[in-house]
């Protein structure tokens, strides 16, 4: 989704033709902390939320046993507020929220990272920008 999720983005979303929708997704090591980070960095910054998800998706490997502590330092680098990101994870406030968005998308039958619903379709695993620009043209009817 990296790769093309800036086209996807400025071609799509930007212009008010598609919504994107995010859904977290708890599948390894303590993926769940990750994903409050990044809700942390929303409550600092709405913007912040998408800085921080790759940040995290681009760092996971080394986060896999992350605790707080090294998310929040981490999170500096991008501008963020470290004490405060360490201070809101450790409080657990999005522990629920993430926790109800991924039992959301396995209910919707989403297993797969990336997959993209379009239209009530749903495209599993990363596909090139092209592929997305012929569906998403065609859903439109252009």
């Amino acid at each position: 989704m990296l790769r093309v999720e800036p086209e996807i983005l400025t071609n799509y979303v930007a212009t008010g033709q598609v919504k994107l929708a995010f859904h977290h997704v708890l599948d390894h090591g303590n993926s769940a902390l990750l994903h409050q980070a990044a809700e942390c960095a929303a409550e600092q910054a709405p913007v912040a939320f998408w800085p921080m998800h790759d940040l995290l998706f681009e760092n996971q490997n080394d986060l896999f046993r992350a605790d707080s502590a090294t998310v929040a330092t981490l999170a500096t680098g991008i501008g963020l507020d470290g004490p405060a990101l360490q201070s809101c994870v450790d409080s657990g406030r999005y522990a629920e929220k993430v926790q109800r968005m991924d039992q959301a998308r396995r209910a919707a039958g989403i297993r797969l990272r990336p997959s993209f619903d379009l239209n009530g379709t749903l495209y599993e695993g990363a596909q090139p920008f092209p592929n997305f620009v012929a569906v998403i043209n065609g859903i439109l009817g252009q």
